[in-house]
Protein backbone atom coordinates (compact mmCIF):
# COMPACT_ATOMS: atom_id res chain seq x y z
CA UNK A 1 0.00 0.00 0.00
CA UNK A 2 1.43 3.35 -0.99
CA UNK A 3 1.83 6.16 1.55
CA UNK A 4 -0.63 8.35 -0.37
CA UNK A 5 -3.38 5.72 -0.25
CA UNK A 6 -2.71 5.15 3.47
CA UNK A 7 -3.07 8.89 4.15
CA UNK A 8 -6.23 9.03 2.04
CA UNK A 9 -7.68 6.02 3.88
CA UNK A 10 -6.91 7.63 7.23
CA UNK A 11 -8.54 10.87 6.14
CA UNK A 12 -11.66 8.99 5.00
CA UNK A 13 -11.97 7.10 8.26
CA UNK A 14 -11.49 10.33 10.23
CA UNK A 15 -14.20 12.07 8.21
CA UNK A 16 -16.48 9.07 8.66
CA UNK A 17 -15.84 9.22 12.40
CA UNK A 18 -16.92 12.86 12.49
CA UNK A 19 -20.19 12.01 10.77
CA UNK A 20 -20.76 8.68 12.53
CA UNK A 21 -23.87 8.23 14.59
CA UNK A 22 -23.03 8.40 18.29
CA UNK A 23 -26.24 6.75 19.47
CA UNK A 24 -27.09 3.97 16.99
CA UNK A 25 -30.71 2.88 17.17
CA UNK A 26 -31.70 5.64 19.61
CA UNK A 27 -34.07 8.37 18.50
CA UNK A 28 -32.74 11.85 19.33
CA UNK A 29 -34.61 13.82 22.00
CA UNK A 30 -37.22 16.32 20.86
CA UNK A 31 -34.95 19.30 21.63
CA UNK A 32 -32.28 17.93 19.30
CA UNK A 33 -34.76 17.31 16.49
CA UNK A 34 -36.24 20.79 16.88
CA UNK A 35 -32.76 22.35 16.88
CA UNK A 36 -31.96 20.66 13.59
CA UNK A 37 -35.22 21.89 12.08
CA UNK A 38 -34.44 25.43 13.26
CA UNK A 39 -31.00 25.22 11.65
CA UNK A 40 -32.58 24.17 8.36
CA UNK A 41 -35.33 26.80 8.58
CA UNK A 42 -32.70 29.52 9.00
CA UNK A 43 -31.32 28.84 5.51
CA UNK A 44 -34.07 30.73 3.62
CA UNK A 45 -33.69 33.73 5.94
CA UNK A 46 -29.95 33.94 5.31
CA UNK A 47 -30.55 33.30 1.61
CA UNK A 48 -33.07 36.15 1.43
CA UNK A 49 -30.63 38.52 3.13
CA UNK A 50 -27.84 37.48 0.74
CA UNK A 51 -30.15 37.91 -2.26
CA UNK A 52 -31.34 41.36 -1.20
CA UNK A 53 -27.78 42.50 -0.45
CA UNK A 54 -26.68 41.34 -3.90
CA UNK A 55 -29.69 42.97 -5.53
CA UNK A 56 -28.99 46.31 -3.84
CA UNK A 57 -25.33 46.06 -4.76
CA UNK A 58 -26.14 45.49 -8.43
CA UNK A 59 -28.93 48.06 -8.59
CA UNK A 60 -26.57 50.99 -8.18
CA UNK A 61 -25.87 51.50 -4.50
CA UNK A 62 -23.38 54.17 -3.44
CA UNK A 63 -19.75 53.25 -3.98
CA UNK A 64 -19.21 53.47 -0.23
CA UNK A 65 -21.83 50.78 0.40
CA UNK A 66 -20.86 48.29 -2.33
CA UNK A 67 -18.01 46.68 -0.39
CA UNK A 68 -20.15 46.21 2.70
CA UNK A 69 -23.02 44.77 0.68
CA UNK A 70 -20.69 42.33 -1.05
CA UNK A 71 -19.28 41.17 2.30
CA UNK A 72 -22.80 40.89 3.72
CA UNK A 73 -23.95 38.86 0.73
CA UNK A 74 -21.06 36.39 1.02
CA UNK A 75 -21.25 36.10 4.82
CA UNK A 76 -25.02 35.55 4.86
CA UNK A 77 -24.83 32.87 2.18
CA UNK A 78 -21.93 31.10 3.90
CA UNK A 79 -23.52 31.10 7.35
CA UNK A 80 -26.83 29.82 5.99
CA UNK A 81 -25.20 26.98 4.08
CA UNK A 82 -22.93 26.02 7.00
CA UNK A 83 -25.80 25.90 9.48
CA UNK A 84 -27.95 23.82 7.14
CA UNK A 85 -25.06 21.45 6.39
CA UNK A 86 -24.27 20.94 10.07
CA UNK A 87 -27.86 20.13 11.07
CA UNK A 88 -27.47 16.40 10.34
CA UNK A 89 -24.25 15.93 12.35
CA UNK A 90 -25.93 17.65 15.31
CA UNK A 91 -28.83 15.23 15.01
CA UNK A 92 -26.39 12.33 14.96
CA UNK A 93 -24.66 13.60 18.08
CA UNK A 94 -21.25 14.58 16.71
CA UNK A 95 -19.38 16.67 19.27
CA UNK A 96 -16.82 18.27 16.95
CA UNK A 97 -19.33 19.25 14.29
CA UNK A 98 -21.77 20.46 16.96
CA UNK A 99 -19.03 22.86 18.05
CA UNK A 100 -18.69 23.90 14.41
CA UNK A 101 -22.43 24.56 14.29
CA UNK A 102 -22.07 26.75 17.37
CA UNK A 103 -19.32 28.74 15.66
CA UNK A 104 -21.53 29.12 12.58
CA UNK A 105 -24.44 30.28 14.73
CA UNK A 106 -22.24 32.88 16.44
CA UNK A 107 -21.13 34.06 13.00
CA UNK A 108 -24.83 34.37 12.18
CA UNK A 109 -25.16 36.69 15.15
CA UNK A 110 -22.55 38.88 13.47
CA UNK A 111 -24.32 38.84 10.10
CA UNK A 112 -27.57 40.17 11.59
CA UNK A 113 -26.23 43.53 12.84
CA UNK A 114 -24.25 43.93 9.62
CA UNK A 115 -27.50 43.55 7.69
CA UNK A 116 -29.28 45.99 9.99
CA UNK A 117 -26.47 48.51 9.56
CA UNK A 118 -26.52 48.17 5.76
CA UNK A 119 -30.30 48.58 5.71
CA UNK A 120 -30.08 51.69 7.86
CA UNK A 121 -27.39 53.23 5.65
CA UNK A 122 -29.35 52.56 2.47
CA UNK A 123 -32.78 53.28 4.01
CA UNK A 124 -34.03 50.00 2.56
CA UNK A 125 -37.11 48.44 4.19
CA UNK A 126 -36.95 44.96 2.56
CA UNK A 127 -33.29 44.63 3.55
CA UNK A 128 -34.21 45.75 7.07
CA UNK A 129 -36.98 43.15 7.34
CA UNK A 130 -34.66 40.39 6.08
CA UNK A 131 -31.99 41.45 8.59
CA UNK A 132 -34.54 41.39 11.43
CA UNK A 133 -35.62 37.90 10.33
CA UNK A 134 -31.98 36.78 10.32
CA UNK A 135 -31.45 38.31 13.77
CA UNK A 136 -34.40 36.39 15.19
CA UNK A 137 -33.27 33.16 13.50
CA UNK A 138 -29.70 33.59 14.76
CA UNK A 139 -30.82 34.20 18.33
CA UNK A 140 -33.18 31.22 18.34
CA UNK A 141 -30.60 28.86 16.80
CA UNK A 142 -27.94 29.97 19.29
CA UNK A 143 -30.27 29.36 22.22
CA UNK A 144 -31.24 25.96 20.81
CA UNK A 145 -27.63 24.86 20.24
CA UNK A 146 -26.79 25.62 23.86
CA UNK A 147 -29.82 23.84 25.38
CA UNK A 148 -29.16 21.18 27.98
CA UNK A 149 -30.57 18.30 25.92
CA UNK A 150 -28.50 19.18 22.86
CA UNK A 151 -25.36 19.49 24.98
CA UNK A 152 -26.06 16.11 26.58
CA UNK A 153 -26.82 14.48 23.22
CA UNK A 154 -23.67 15.81 21.54
CA UNK A 155 -21.29 14.63 24.22
CA UNK A 156 -21.20 17.10 27.08
CA UNK A 157 -22.54 15.89 30.38
CA UNK A 158 -22.22 12.19 29.47
CA UNK A 159 -20.43 10.03 31.96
Amino acid sequence: MSPASRILGTARSSAAGLLAERHPGVRPPRDVRQTCVLMLVGLPAYGLLAYLAGDRMLSGAHEDAVGGLRALMVAAALVGVVLAALALPVRRGGNVLWRGAQVGAVAGLGVAPAGLYAAARLVDTPLLLAAVLVAVAAIVVNIALWSTEVRRWCGLGRS
